[in-house]
């Protein structure tokens, strides 16, 4: 068939319909040869069960999906499709953001999913991707303590959960995928550093308020209640000293 344009190669996931800048799916086997007494390899055989992931950069159009709330989402799984390829029993692994002047702000997402694709490649559009609002970085901002960390230059927000499958006996599947240690991890450039952190990390609590353009109304609030575990100070020729902070937070 002939080559797709990036505006007929849809991405669903869970149904709804992503109105992404980017995304890639892979499917890997891990395999192990069985060789012979005589060094000989004899055949291969799978030491687990196929894997795949599924990564997608994607404007914030509204409120983020609870498909992709990495705090909210439980164990169980979700499906979707790329480019005609359907896909099940996939877990959602880690999403972020960066927040950096006069830029659009794109969310990145991954997730796991266990098996193979099926059905054929083919192309798809919906309509209904047009949007009326986009998430930006011109109204978009972060607030809280500590609050000596003024003018700021940009923030990138990230969250992340372990995922392990556990598998029966006799099944190629995963009977269930756990959700472990989930973190939260913000970090921000600005003209100052704060205090000095000490050795068991100064206390910091964050909001990031990510807006449309032309709205003043917040798309989505995103929260960060931690410890400072990292601070930092640059230079460049002909630059400025920009401080910056990192905030970690064991969510789960």
């Amino acid at each position: 068939m002939a080559f797709l344009k990036y505006e007929d190669v849809l991405l669903k996931v869970a149904g709804e319909s992503i109105f992404a800048q980017q995304a890639s799916i892979n499917v890997n086997t891990s395999l192990q040869p069985v060789r012979l007494i005589d060094g000989t390899v004899h055949r291969y055989a799978p030491t687990n069960g196929a894997r795949g992931t599924l990564s997608f950069s994607h404007y914030l159009t509204g409120s983020i999906a609870s498909f992709l709330d990495v705090t909210g989402v439980a164990e169980t799984s979700t499906n979707g499709s790329f480019g005609g390829l359907t896909f099940n029993n996939a877990y959602l692994r880690s999403m972020q953001f960066q927040v950096q002047p006069y830029a659009p702000i794109l969310v990145e997402s991954s997730f796991d999913f266990y098996g193979s694709f099926s059905s054929n490649i083919s192309s798809s559009y919906d309509p209904e991707l047009a949007k009326d609002k986009y998430s930006h970085s011109i109204k978009s901002f972060v607030a809280g303590t500590p609050s000596n960390m003024n003018h700021t230059l940009s923030f990138n927000y990230s969250v992340q959960a372990a995922r392990n499958p556990v598998y029966l006996a006799g099944e190629t599947t995963p009977t269930r995928v756990t959700k472990e240690a989930t973190n939260i991890q913000m970090s921000i450039q600005g003209d100052n550093i704060g205090g000095n952190i000490n050795d068991g990390g100064t206390e910091a609590n964050l909001k990031c308020s990510i807006f449309d353009i032309n709205d003043s109304t917040a798309l989505q609030h995103f929260h960060c209640s931690g410890r400072i575990s990292q601070q930092e100070l640059n230079v460049d020729q002909q630059g400025y000293l920009i401080g910056g902070i990192s905030v970690t937070q064991a969510h789960q």
